[in-house]
């Protein structure tokens, strides 16, 4: 059997589906990249409730976002040693309601964070709090950009603080494009149907797709060709969400179905695979 990726190996906990026999799962024990010096990754990790995504850069180099739902710590620690990962550098927080402070702490002793980026309110409050407070604290606001890898640069498109509000951050890679939405709010959407949005490839989708949070309009002005959504069991997502997506060609990989779900870029493309916990086929 050919399989996507030559990089993985047996094991009974972990599968993944290669590309050219859907209906077989294949055993995965560790997953190594093999990330080349120019290269890079986004794997948005399977949680059973919360969004948390790890960006991995050829230079050894990972960032976090957000922390996923409380209570998920064992689950992370399980994704992240799957991939390797035993150091982070950094954790970006892009919505209060998507990290929460138990997390955050666990992952600073368990992953020697060093630094913490996030708007100017979550970095006042974060500041005071034992454990947090001597790490070093990097301000994000609207039009922040900042090259965080060699070729991977950031930039905050909107930034609010109001309900339904967050930051709203593009990452360029080459010529690629991955476009983390946060904010829901009617503001937050007018002003994100003005940016020239044309080029982005991947979509994270705001507040785990509940109704009205994304509209056909904005699908249409994104027009990407992946969408990733999130799932948090409270959040019932809404129910035209799918059918406006595949209307418009648009690949969906939800957490909940799909896996935790990496996509690898190289210069010119990027390759997509899924894996997930061996209680998916029983």
């Amino acid at each position: 059997m050919n399989v996507l990726f030559a990089f993985m190996l047996l094991f009974a906990n972990w599968y993944y589906i290669p590309k050219d026999s859907p209906a077989v799962p294949v055993k995965v024990e560790s997953i190594d990249l093999k990330l080349k010096s120019d290269e890079l990754a986004f794997t948005f990790l399977s949680l059973s409730d919360g969004e948390s995504a790890l960006i991995h850069h050829g230079n050894d180099e990972k960032i976090l976002i957000n922390t996923g739902g409380q209570g998920t710590e064992g689950e992370l620690r399980t994704l992240l040693e799957l991939y390797g990962v035993n150091q982070i550098s950094a954790v970006i927080l892009t919505d209060e309601e998507l990290y929460n402070k138990t997390s955050l702490k666990w992952l600073i002793k368990n992953f020697g964070i060093r630094e913490i980026i996030a708007n100017e309110s979550a970095l006042s409050e974060l500041k005071s709090e034992k454990g947090i407070s001597d790490l070093g604290f990097h301000a994000w606001n609207q039009n922040t950009k900042q090259q965080l890898f060699p070729g991977l640069h950031a930039e905050v498109l909107y930034e609010g603080s109001d309900p339904g509000e967050g930051m709203d951050i593009s990452f360029i890679f080459k010529r690629h494009r991955v476009l983390f939405m946060n904010s829901t709010s009617p503001e937050a959407k007018e002003f994100l149907m003005e940016k020239e949005l044309s080029n982005v490839n991947i979509v994270k989708l705001p507040a785990f797709g509940e109704n009205g949070s994304i509209s056909e309009e904005m699908i249409k002005h994104l027009d990407p060709q992946i969408a990733i959504l999130f799932y948090r069991p409270s959040i019932k997502h809404d129910s035209d969400l799918f059918r406006l997506l595949n209307d418009a060609w648009v690949d969906v990989y939800y957490t909940r179905k799909h896996g935790t779900v990496t996509i690898k870029f190289t210069d010119v493309n990027y390759e997509l695979f899924t894996i997930f916990p061996g209680e998916e086929f029983k």
